[in-house]
């Protein structure tokens, strides 16, 4: 049975006195600006490949790839060259993709299985695993006819002696597109001189309807964790059948879902409207508003029903009929805290926005997003890439994003997240064993790690909160990327061109922190990837690798 995860945050780790991220005037300095022998590598998508998935696929693909295992940064040229940038800011060749006449169908990706096995695609139906021998040499294994995609994680499951590559591609279901995940398992076979070849024992599909913002791979190879925007069902295992109803989509694509019941908020309480069936006339609906709990029934048929995310004051619910509608008044036991769903692991409503409620929230803080930088001589001066006549049409749109730890024996969902429309991911960033996800909380942004404590024990802690961050991260429209080093110091919002604002995080109880702006310059080429370590902002352009210093 699925087990419903609520993101509750550490009180102690919010900050209700933060007051905004003041401009900087000190700079980020260029430590280093490297000029590529050869351009980044970057694939236009073909005839076909013309769905707004693919679109978003191709626009937002980062061609920067960082090895959690020793900070490194690695990107392919337009060669198929493969480079590696090292912490102490040394580039090398490391590798030259094998030439294949398949079509190349995505942008080159790059994963990292462990310290040992690096994967490669070159976006077409090859993979390369990359191994590092004991001489200190690197041996290459290829693997081919695999489904072109972009790859999503890797990990190597040392007890098992087997290497996991999840992947992902767009497509078409009943002439509509879907993306898909492919997971692949690999047994590496040994002789006397040590590996003598990798070979594939199963591949495992998932269809999402929508998109997938993150696959990770957990350390014991049986689950992954799957963020998207609709939940992942399987429909094909190669070593297992797929029983019916998990073939099924959630709803068919030719068919308009019709919510059974819709929702709305404001800081004090909550507005539900529920359709009364034509069939039942006049008859009166069966009423039961609990604490932690709702029911609403006409004769034996079951409207609603089940936990509430959150206490309500019961004693206080109201209801009215209006037609053929039954509305009722709920007021929340915890004033102003935001509800992201009305009964828990439900996808039957419709939550609709409270535009005064919108309005509200955008005055009392826009503060935060101060569209005046700071200069040493105390006057200001316009912020870049700021416009706040969008900031609230920006911050409204949500995406209904579900976060699913899935056993790839079982195909069982053991655990699920729903974030709904207000709780919207910021970043995402991998350690060497675990994954770190920073999610929208009312306006912060709040840090969660995963911890696997046992086969059936999964939960997210929350480690850290960037006060005001969720709000400051809508006002961006000209965001590409939005990433954090592994110790969380600081984040990072890089535009598609020459600029980024770099955020640190305050300590908790302050009530100002630093905002800076990096600048790349007038002449630099439109960002094609960036990545961070607790040190370092590592950006690269078409042409040029920037390293900047981060100084705290």
């Amino acid at each position: 049975m699925t087990k419903i995860i609520d993101l509750r945050p550490k009180k102690d780790l919010l900050n209700s006195k933060f007051e905004k991220y003041q401009f900087s005037s000190d700079v980020i300095a260029i430590t280093d600006e490297k000029n590529l022998s050869k351009n980044v590598l970057r694939q236009e998508p073909s005839q076909g490949q013309e769905s707004w998935l693919e679109a978003r696929l191709f626009a937002f693909h980062n061609h920067l790839f960082k090895n959690p295992f020793d900070s490194s940064c690695w990107f392919c040229d337009e060669n198929y060259e493969v480079w590696q940038l090292n912490k102490d800011g040394t580039l090398h060749n490391v590798h030259s993709f094998t030439a294949n006449k398949a079509p190349t169908m995505y942008n080159p990706t790059i994963a990292f299985a462990s310290n040992e096995f690096v994967i490669l695609t070159r976006g077409d139906n090859n993979l390369e695993v990359l191994t590092t021998m004991n001489s200190g040499g690197k041996k290459l294994y290829l693997l081919e006819e695999i489904e072109p995609g972009v790859l999503l994680d890797a990990r190597y499951v040392e007890k098992k002696s087997k290497i996991i590559i999840a992947m992902c591609c767009i497509i078409d279901v009943n002439g509509k597109k879907h993306s898909q995940i492919v997971i692949l398992s690999y047994i590496i076979k040994y002789n006397n001189n040590g590996i003598h070849n990798l070979e594939c024992f199963q591949k495992q599909h998932l269809t999402v309807k929508g998109s997938i913002e993150y696959v990770f791979i957990e350390p014991s190879g049986d689950y992954i964790n799957v963020l998207s925007q609709d939940v992942a069902k399987f429909t094909y295992d190669s070593l297992k059948q797929i029983k019916d109803e998990e073939k099924k989509l959630s709803t068919n694509d030719s068919e308009i879902k019709i919510p059974k019941y819709s929702w709305s908020q404001d800081e004090e309480s909550l507005t539900v409207w529920i359709k009364i069936p034509k069939k039942f006339g006049d008859t009166k609906a069966n009423i039961n508003v609990k604490s932690t709990g709702l029911s609403i029934s006409v004769k034996d048929e079951i409207l609603i029903q089940g936990e509430l995310q959150y206490r309500i004051d019961h004693e206080t619910a109201v209801w009215k009929y209006e037609k053929e509608t039954l509305k009722l008044e709920l007021m929340k036991y915890e004033s102003g805290q935001m509800w992201n769903e009305l009964i828990k692991g439900d996808t039957d409503g419709e939550w609709l926005p409270n535009e005064a409620l919108a309005a509200e929230i955008h005055s009392r803080l826009s503060h935060l997003c101060t569209d005046q930088q700071q200069t040493n001589d105390g006057s200001s001066q316009p912020a870049i890439g700021f416009n706040s006549e969008q900031l609230e049409e920006c911050d409204l749109q949500g995406k209904e994003n579900t976060l699913q730890r899935i056993n790839l024996i079982s195909h069982s969902t053991t655990h699920l997240v729903m974030l709904g429309l207000h709780n919207r991911v910021l970043f995402t960033h991998k350690l060497q064993s675990s994954q770190v996800l920073c999610i929208r909380h009312d306006h912060d942004g709040c840090v969660w790690q995963s911890v696997e404590e046992s086969p059936d024990e999964w939960k997210m802690i929350h480690t850290s909160t960037y006060p005001g961050f969720g709000y400051v991260e809508a006002s961006k429209t000209n965001k590409k990327f939005c990433i954090s080093p592994p110790d969380c110091s600081y984040v990072a919002i890089i535009e598609h061109a020459r600029h980024g604002f770099l955020y640190e995080k305050p300590a908790t109880s302050a009530t100002i922190a630093k905002q800076k702006i990096i600048d790349l310059g007038p002449d630099s080429s439109p960002i094609m990837g960036a990545a961070t370590t607790n040190e370092y902002l590592v950006i690269i352009t078409k042409n040029k690798l920037f390293q900047l210093k981060v100084i705290r």
